[in-house]
């Protein structure tokens, strides 16, 4: 018999190995993980989380996870880094974002990797006009949404070095529903970008091997209308 299992889609445990314990032997796994799942009590915004809150725009723990609101106007941000824990480009980190958007109007959101633990300005990592990308963060890669761009689709966006790329995708967000948003950076420092499951975009050298990153989830409004994104989870993973 094969000392090696090797598993190409999953892992199920059926009968009796479904409810009992089912693991003998002690569990090694090769890869760092860490999920964030929102089911504490409170928020620890000193060494779990790092928020930033644009006057009035409100960060809270709700029965579907974790709720970034806005404050009712324009320009107004609301973020939220999983702060403290540098994931290392070197390390090939991947990370994925469980979300949805009450509305997608008058609304920019940004989801991935970003090399500031705490956004402290009324402005995203990265906001789009027309089409013309700005950022700024120096280093990262996202998922990034804005109604002031031409067209409502979902853009794979990146700074590498404080140089600034982006390509819109074929997807559109669509209001108060999940979107799965996942983020593959390998050890040159590209980065795959996949939606829903369903690779959508691939940047070369993306962001800087050696510049650390923190997941990070923001939100801002574009009107005088407060905004709400619900995170259901973030999943990471890289190499020990």
């Amino acid at each position: 018999m094969s000392q090696q299992v090797k598993v190409s889609r999953s892992l199920e445990f059926l009968g009796d190995a479904n409810q009992e314990l089912n693991v003998k032997g002690y569990m090694n796994p090769e890869k760092i993980n860490k999920e964030y799942n929102y089911t504490e009590l409170a928020l620890d915004d000193t060494n779990k989380y790092t928020p930033y809150l644009d006057t009035t725009s409100t960060v809270a723990l709700g029965s579907g996870g974790l709720i970034l609101t806005t404050a009712a106007t324009d320009t107004k941000t609301c973020t939220q880094s999983q702060g403290g824990i540098w994931w290392y480009p070197a390390k090939k980190p991947v990370v994925e974002i469980k979300l949805q958007i009450d509305v997608i109007t008058t609304v920019a959101i940004n989801a991935g990797f970003t090399d500031a633990v705490s956004e402290g300005s009324a402005t995203l990592p990265f906001l789009i006009s027309g089409t013309t990308i700005a950022d700024t963060c120096t280093n990262g890669v996202m998922f990034c949404f804005d109604t002031n761009q031409t067209t409502d689709r979902w853009y794979v966006v990146n700074t590498n070095a404080g140089t600034q790329a982006g390509t819109i995708t074929a997807n559109a967000p669509v209001a108060a529903t999940d979107a799965t948003l996942r983020i593959e950076i390998d050890a040159l420092g590209n980065a795959r970008y996949y939606y829903n499951g369903v690779q959508v975009g691939y940047k070369a050298l993306a962001t800087a091997v050696a510049t650390p990153l923190v997941p990070y989830v923001g939100i801002r409004n574009n009107s005088a209308a407060a905004h709400v994104a619900t995170v259901r989870y973030v999943r990471l993973w890289c190499d020990a």
